[in-house]
């Protein structure tokens, strides 16, 4: 009973079954369009890497990004005790059209010492503005 005992407009269930599956497939849609737009996921990779002399190694990465964001790669080589001799920050720019893409370089660093390794130490989304 409603208020001043009148009974409650209840919806069929025919009603109520389409009200439920309309509200869940806005939901889907909603959280598919946000997973999409929101999607930046970065994977870098060490290929390997080439001593090329005393002051200086060579690596080689790949990095897997989306084209609509800014990234900043940081590469390092290493002496055989495991310190940084060299280091190089590495800014692939975004581009007007969002795309996924796997990109390969070799990247070339000066180093204090002779180097043992060298390889990729983490990539990161940057502002456009930085």
């Amino acid at each position: 009973m409603g208020r001043y005992h009148t009974p409650k407009k209840r919806l069929n269930r025919k009603s109520r079954n389409w009200l439920i599956a309309g509200a869940l497939a806005v939901g889907v849609a909603g959280a598919g369009y946000i997973g999409l737009n929101s999607f930046s996921q970065i994977s870098a990779n060490d290929l390997g890497f080439r001593i090329t002399s005393e002051t200086e190694a060579v690596a080689s990465i790949e990095v897997s990004y989306n084209t609509r964001d800014r990234i900043q790669c940081d590469i390092r080589a290493m002496n055989d005790s495991y310190a940084i001799v060299g280091f190089k920050s590495l800014v692939l720019e975004s581009e007007p059209t969002p795309r996924h893409v796997r990109v390969n370089l070799d990247v070339p660093l000066r180093t204090e010492n002779l180097a043992t390794t060298a390889g990729i130490e983490e990539c990161y989304t940057v502002p456009q503005d930085f």
